[in-house]
């Protein structure tokens, strides 16, 4: 068994220390085990770059155009309107891919 030599406290919201009583209780766990369960099983991501972001807003700008795009080619029917639809899906899919690289 682990050795514990080191103290911390710490300071909760009323809405923290109700979400650990609830965990710990769904766990069947002491909040102090329950703290340590968290902190050793829990998959925690490196906030993205800002640079994600900026990639983020412009292909959401892109989206946008392309939408606004079909709206017109669905209206007027002078664009070929599943090529624009094909690039809006590929837009789609490369923010989910940048979104799962960084989140």
């Amino acid at each position: 068994m682990r050795r514990k030599t080191i103290k911390k406290n710490f300071w909760f919201s009323y809405e923290e220390d109700k979400q650990l009583k609830y965990l710990s209780s769904i766990l069947n766990l002491s909040e102090s085990n329950t703290i340590r369960k968290l902190l050793y099983e829990t998959q925690i991501k490196e906030s993205p770059p800002k640079e994600f972001y900026e990639a983020i807003d412009k292909i959401n700008k892109i989206g946008i155009n392309i939408n606004q795009l079909t709206r017109i080619a669905n209206a007027t029917g002078s664009i070929y309107e599943d090529k624009l639809n094909h690039q809006f899906n590929e837009l789609e899919k490369l923010k989910n891919i940048i979104y799962e690289r960084y989140i």
